[in-house]
């Protein structure tokens, strides 16, 4: 399948009918394989269902996992699939959060921390690439396994690395919205990638602007800035300020949840739209109200785990896949009750788990 291929064929099925959201909590080691996503080893896609590791490890690994945050469900879910796969397959588990993009230097230090707890596997959620490339250099010249989980790593020296195309779910959820104002002689949106030099930002914004070349959505602006609730915010209300006409706010889904408020309260709820780029729980139940058009989910939990399982077979000197993309899944009133939420979103009692022995 080329990547052209996927781009049309996701485009062309996502819809933008609010999302019914189960609630319901499945068992914690429930068979979440196969799952669908695409090889990318070689260079270019190959349609895979991903089938993890069926016996738990020869010994108890250790693995050490640094991620930017744990403040929103979307890590929460990333959090859920290392911890439950870890305990699946018998290996002990360090977490390290740095407690939001702006804390590079934290992150920094806390992938030195795992160094220092002779761990044989570091899983990095990057709030950089460019930025903690030097550190994964170091941690595989001592020999640490290297996999790179949820954040994309392009360039770094990883022995393998898990993410979703988010330049791909940027063209997915934009061009949904040139469907969406297909009859309007003139649409102005305003969006909000997430945070500036994350790499992930960039690419989703690159992925909207492609979708909407050539139609008649003008972007205003583009506005980046951290995925915590109160910048986002601060964004939000600094656009509705700005412009006099906005028809739609797209982007990260924490302004997707945060959006709808501000909007009523500047009065401007029967006019802008919100759409978000990618889904998290808080997100899924504003669509189910109404308040937020789509998503499309690139299955956070699943990612979690098929990390914790690349890190384990490459110890294990056993076959593996050097990347590996999620196939990002419309979400939609037609087909929310085929899809299995729980790859994506961990139990909302869930809490955050720092160690797995």
């Amino acid at each position: 399948m080329t990547r052209v291929k996927t781009m049309v064929a996701l485009a062309a099925a996502l819809g933008l009918a609010a999302v019914v959201a189960t609630g319901a909590r499945a068992e914690d080691q429930k068979q979440w394989w196969p799952f669908s996503a695409e090889d990318w080893s070689t260079g270019s896609a190959q349609a895979i269902d991903y089938v993890p590791l069926q016996e738990k490890a020869s010994k108890k690994w250790h693995l050490c996992a640094v991620v930017p945050h744990l403040k929103d469900s979307w890590w929460v879910a990333i959090n859920y699939g290392e911890v439950m796969e870890a305990r699946r397959l018998g290996v002990k588990l360090t977490v390290f959060q740095a407690g939001g993009y702006t804390e590079l230097n934290k992150q920094i230090s806390q992938y030195d921390d795992c160094v220092a707890l002779g761990v044989d596997a570091i899983l990095s959620s990057v709030i950089s690439e460019e930025g903690l490339n030097r550190k994964i250099e170091e941690g595989r010249d001592k020999g640490i396994i290297q996999v790179s989980v949820g954040n994309p790593v392009y360039h770094g020296p990883v022995h393998g690395k898990v993410f979703a195309d988010q330049e791909l779910m940027g063209y997915i959820s934009g061009k949904a919205m040139v469907d969406y104002y297909s009859s309007r002689d003139a649409v102005r949106a305003v969006a909000f990638p997430g945070p500036q030099g994350s790499g992930w930002a960039e690419s989703f914004d690159q992925g909207f602007q492609k979708a909407i070349e050539g139609s008649n959505i003008d972007l205003l602006e583009s506005k980046y800035g951290d995925t915590g609730k109160s910048v986002q915010m601060k964004l939000v209300e600094d656009s509705l300020q700005a412009y006099d006409e906005i028809d739609l706010l797209w982007g990260v889904a924490v302004m997707a949840e945060v959006a709808p408020g501000a909007i009523e309260e500047a009065g401007l709820a029967d006019r802008i739209k919100v759409m978000a780029t990618y889904a998290n729980q808080g997100m899924l139940d504003a669509v189910t109200k109404g308040d937020v058009l789509g998503a499309v989910t690139q299955s956070p939990v699943t990612e979690g785990r098929i990390g914790v399982d690349l890190a384990v077979r490459i110890l294990e000197g056993k076959e593996f896949m050097k990347e590996v993309h999620p196939v990002p899944v419309p979400i939609t009133q037609e087909n929310i009750k085929s899809l299995d939420l729980t790859r994506a979103f961990a139990p909302r009692d869930y809490q955050p788990v720092y160690s797995v022995d």
